[in-house]
């Protein structure tokens, strides 16, 4: 798939991976197949496609459906017995009747999987995280759930009544191949997310690693990584332990205060995924009708997806043909696809707008997280977090609702700050995420390895207040 290995540069200056042949339409006997779930079919008749003359473009997109097919059927791997099964052992008095409610109600992903209705692999997990009303009925009852909850708002409510707050973070990261994913002997190339010298993020240091890197990105890469090259050894694990301090300051927002020139930088479309799409065009212009303060613009965006687009777990991003309009036609998706909702609808209002993404770390949990940025004058850049913010709506805090509209907490690892970004040194072969890097990516010289081949790592190893 030469395509994929191409660059292209935005008018940012950065190199982004070329992946406009995504937006390439499936020929109609294929995507019938497709959405029917006959795989087998599909790459039948993608197969014979190939040998026919037909368009670069069309040729990269039809080589790249065959590597989506067989992605999301590591995705839904639940037929429904077994999913009512597994959530009946889970939630008390779980019902074949609140499946089927649940499914209906877009809470527990499904697809259609070589004819077969399939769950979703995390269906049950995004019940028990969206769902409030269940949490009397959990078996297990999340009580390090509720310490995180607690600590976020003491810091929020700290933050706003005191105007700052630092941490100092110290955690150790990597990844492990499984067995059956290993081949001893074999070059092996390991890509590990780490800090970026972004706003706020201070004294980053790599303290040890796993073994000796490569190449380490500078600290301002756009998606930054410690990068290995090694001849594997059967029991590798590659990991890089890292400190830094995350200071954050409060900045209270006065839409009187917004200057009436703007800049234009980050407003632009970057396909395949920040398009202009006629409804996303039609969405926008029905949020913020004839405003024209863009941080008023920003917040009616805000508002609309916190309010109106739910959390729920989502397939590979590499599965979904355009992310915003997914959320948008949906009204559901995790924290990347309701930032890049934002992220376009910003762009598309000319409020300029863009990625920010790692981890998110405090004292009681570690994981990925992905949220964005947006710029208005005098403020410069300021954060958006919908995820949060949604989560906070949800449980009734309209302070922490309003708090993640401007400002964010301190317990981030920002590694990424544009989306679709190439890694220094580039990859090889597409990754398992084209688009964002919070786990870390591998592969040999013969091919990629997905994420399902190997596990992560993810530790703890100190956190205090500064």
């Amino acid at each position: 798939m030469r395509r994929i290995l191409l660059l292209y540069s935005n008018n940012e200056g950065d190199q982004m991976l070329n992946l406009d042949f995504l937006m390439v339409n499936l020929p109609e006997d294929i995507q019938n197949l497709v959405i029917y779930g006959d795989y087998e079919g599909a790459r039948r008749l993608i197969d014979l496609k190939l040998k026919k003359n037909i368009g670069d473009m069309l040729r990269d997109r039809l080589l790249f459906e065959k590597e989506r097919l067989m992605r999301l059927e590591g995705e839904y791997i639940y037929p429904f017995d077994e999913a009512l099964k597994l959530a009946s052992s889970a939630i008390k008095d779980f019902t074949q009747e609140e499946l089927e409610r649940l499914k209906e109600e877009g809470y527990a992903d499904w697809a259609f999987v070589n004819g077969k209705l399939m769950f979703h692999r995390r269906f049950l997990e995004n019940i028990k995280k969206t769902l409030p009303e269940i949490k009397d009925r959990l078996m297990d009852s999340g009580e390090d759930s509720d310490k995180e909850s607690d600590i976020l708002d003491a810091t929020v409510k700290n933050i706003i009544e005191h105007g700052q707050k630092a941490y100092h973070i110290h955690v150790k990261t990597g990844v492990k191949l499984k067995k059956e994913a290993e081949r001893a002997g074999e070059k092996v190339r390991v890509y590990l997310p780490i800090p970026a010298a972004e706003k706020g993020i201070k004294n980053i240091k790599i303290l040890n690693t796993s073994h000796k890197p490569a190449f380490t990105s500078p600290d301002y890469h756009p998606s930054r990584t410690v990068y290995f090259e090694e001849n594997l050894k059967s029991g590798d694990v590659f990991f890089v332990e890292y400190s830094y301090e995350n200071h954050v300051s409060y900045i209270k927002l006065d839409y009187n205060n917004v200057d009436a020139d703007q800049p234009v930088f980050y407003t632009e479309e970057m396909p395949p995924h920040i398009l202009f799409t006629p409804y996303l065009k039609n969405l926008a212009a029905k949020i913020v009708g004839f405003e024209k303060n863009h941080l008023k613009k920003a917040r009616m965006i805000y508002d609309y997806i916190t309010c109106h687009v739910k959390y729920s777990f989502v397939r590979s991003y590499s599965t979904l043909p355009n992310i915003p309009e997914y959320a948008a036609l949906n009204l559901k998706g995790d924290c990347g696809v309701q930032a890049l909702l934002f992220i376009t609808l910003c762009r598309i209002c000319g409020v300029p707008a863009k990625w920010q993404s790692g981890l998110y770390v405090n004292p009681y949990h570690i994981g990925c997280h992905d949220w964005a940025q947006f710029y208005v004058k005098p403020y410069g850049w300021l954060y958006a977090d919908p995820s949060f913010g949604g989560g906070a709506l949800r449980k009734g805090s309209n302070k922490l609702w309003d708090f993640y509209f401007g400002n964010i907490d301190p317990f981030r690892m920002p590694a990424n700050s544009e989306f679709q970004q190439e890694f220094a040194p580039k990859k090889s072969f597409l990754r398992s995420d084209p688009y964002d890097n919070q786990v870390g990516e591998v592969e040999y010289e013969s091919g990629n390895v997905y994420s399902n081949d190997f596990e992560s790592i993810m530790e703890i190893i100190d956190m205090h207040e500064l």
